[in-house]
């Protein structure tokens, strides 16, 4: 089993640190808004101790590694990302989230190349994302970290049954 704790990943302007149980109140809210959490996979969350029982175990996840993005300067937590095996065999996605007041700022970017970085180091090197195809701005996080859309298909939330139609990215670094 892989610990899915890892050191603290430092971008320019972040710093990503493992998600753990006492995370849940932030990542609750912020998943659970109906803007930021619009295209998400998750269920809405109402609070954080309905994510607890969801992810009471989260130090023994496989193959998933699930941050919180703080602000360097003001330590001021800023969204959440997360990358795991997704897609073909060999294949990893990540996700992000970022709080509403900082979108436009570049940092959903900054996270996923982060996540790429973190990924090549432990070894990955097929890439492969699901975003819904009307989250223009998920399409160009995807388009300036390198991945390239490759074909079409849907998601769909099981609990809400929200559907969305979705751009598979994807990305082989070598």
């Amino acid at each position: 089993m892989i610990n899915m704790k890892t050191n603290d990943i430092e971008t320019d302007r972040l710093i990503l640190r493992s998600m753990t149980i006492d995370d849940t109140d932030f990542a609750a809210k912020l998943w659970g808004d109906p803007e930021t959490g619009k295209y998400l996979n998750n269920p809405p969350y109402k609070n954080g101790d309905e994510l607890r029982k969801i992810i009471w175990d989260i130090d023994d996840w496989e193959d998933e590694y699930p941050f919180i993005a703080y602000d360097k300067i003001t330590n001021e937590p800023i969204g959440t990302c997360c990358i795991g095996t997704e897609g073909p065999e060999g294949s990893w996605g990540f996700g992000y989230d970022v709080v509403k007041e900082f979108w436009g700022n570049g940092y959903a970017t900054e996270m996923a190349k982060a996540m790429i970085n973190f990924a090549y180091t432990i070894g990955v090197r097929d890439f492969y994302c699901t975003v819904a195809t009307e989250n223009i701005a998920s399409c160009r996080v995807m388009e300036k970290c390198g991945l390239k859309a490759a074909s079409t298909g849907s998601f769909k939330n099981d609990i809400t049954n929200v559907e969305h139609n979705s751009t598979i990215y994807k990305m082989r670094l070598e």
